[in-house]
């Protein structure tokens, strides 16, 4: 009894082979070919992104080597800008320098002092003109008035000025391009 219960249970798994498989009527197929033909377009369009995708992250990493070679070329220029960048001050000072050395040698051989003073007076106007001309001016700082922003006082002594009064400059102070470089130390006037 068991055997004609497999047969059947058998027989009934097993499905008429013309019911299960149905010829696609027209409208199937059309609906299967335009699926196929969106797939397909889906996937051209996919590796044309692709392909999009790879150069733009190509072009990008160019940009960011660019950059970076940008950055290098700029710190050396930087570097070489500020190694040279007091070049024509130092073309200045070497006439300068020239002078004094020549005035050394003339005051060992000659002893004319008179002759040195004038040689120095000579080398020293040229050191002023030569600052002067690189934007340093120096503080016109006595009989003025005390400045702080300007003036260093060294000492306050009584005096007939009035008070707060530049009664002796010790030291010149300089002023670049409005900048100040060194205040004056002065001896200011007190009550």
């Amino acid at each position: 009894m068991e055997d004609k219960d497999l047969k059947n249970n058998e027989n009934d798994d097993r499905s008429n082979p013309e019911e299960e498989f149905k010829e696609p009527g027209p409208g199937e197929i059309q609906d299967q070919t335009a699926e196929m033909d969106e797939i397909a377009s889906l996937k051209q369009e996919l590796a044309r992104k692709n392909e999009e995708a790879a150069r733009h992250y190509e072009q990008y990493l160019r940009a960011i080597a660019e950059l970076e070679n940008i950055k290098k070329r700029s710190a050396r220029d930087k570097e070489e800008y500020i190694k040279f960048a007091n070049l024509p001050l130092i073309k200045g000072l070497l006439p300068v320098i020239d002078d004094l050395d020549r005035a050394l040698v003339m005051s060992v051989s000659n002893q004319d002092y008179e002759s040195l003073n004038k040689g120095v007076a000579m080398i020293s106007k040229k050191l002023h003109e030569l600052v002067k001309k690189e934007g340093v001016e120096a503080i016109d700082a006595l009989g003025k008035t005390f400045d702080p922003q300007f003036h260093q006082p060294l000492a306050v002594e009584s005096s007939k000025e009035p008070e707060n009064t530049v009664i002796e400059e010790l030291q010149k102070g300089y002023i670049m391009h409005g900048r100040l470089i060194r205040p004056a130390l002065v001896k200011v006037s007190s009550s």
